[in-house]
């Protein structure tokens, strides 16, 4: 079921190149921004979530690069993340992931990946994906008024949130999921049990290359 909200939102019930751009040719693309250090079950539940109520051709996993407003810690090299991000989406033929932030040099803008997006792909419908908990924070972004108007703004309701914004946007609902990177970053450093937190794949590969540790 979809309502509409004017001015507020729409709520609904309910592997890589750089742009993908051969493949995702005048389709509906979700993109799923983030830092993915690491990426774990509630990204993955957030893009299913959103590729089925919005009936999506593909779902977009977009590493940031230099994530301007996330610069009060350092993150793991962009190459890891995007390793990550390639693992944990290996077997799901509905998920890409892309190094176009990564790839570009200075701040990580939105809209400046929406523009590069559009550019190889115009004839592309984009629905950029986003926590409840950052739906309040995009009237801070960089052009947040033309991002908007390029894209339809998804929030993924994970922990009952709703907000009063200044643009439109669809509320896609998922199960509840308690968990964060930066809890597991913690639980990798000090030898906590992470299984069924993140796929296992992306466990090995932080194991292997040592990532997170103290």
């Amino acid at each position: 079921m979809i309502n509409v909200f004017q001015g507020e939102h729409l709520s609904i019930s309910a592997n890589s190149t750089t742009l993908v751009a051969s493949i995702l040719m005048d389709m509906r693309v979700g993109i799923l921004g983030g830092t993915f250090d690491p990426i774990h079950i509630g990204h993955l539940i957030a893009a299913s979530s959103v590729y089925e109520s919005l009936s999506l051709d593909s779902v977009v996993f977009m590493p940031a690069g230099d994530p301007w407003q996330k610069r009060d810690r350092e993150l793991s090299a962009g190459h890891h993340r995007l390793e990550m991000a390639r693992l944990a989406i290996s077997d799901d033929a509905r998920f890409s992931a892309s190094d176009l932030e990564i790839n570009r040099s200075g701040p990580t803008y939105a809209i400046d990946t929406v523009r590069e997006w559009k550019q190889l792909n115009p004839a592309d419908e984009l629905f950029w994906i986003v926590g409840s908990d950052a739906l309040s924070g995009i009237p801070s972004w960089h052009e947040w008024e033309a991002f908007v108007s390029e894209v339809t703004v998804v929030a993924v309701n994970r922990i009952g949130q709703s907000a009063s914004v200044p643009f439109n946007y669809a509320s896609v609902e998922m199960p509840e999921v308690r968990i964060s990177a930066t809890e597991l970053r913690d639980r990798f450093t000090h030898k906590m049990d992470t299984q069924y937190l993140v796929p296992r794949k992306v466990s090995d590969y932080i194991s292997d290359q040592g990532l997170y540790q103290a």
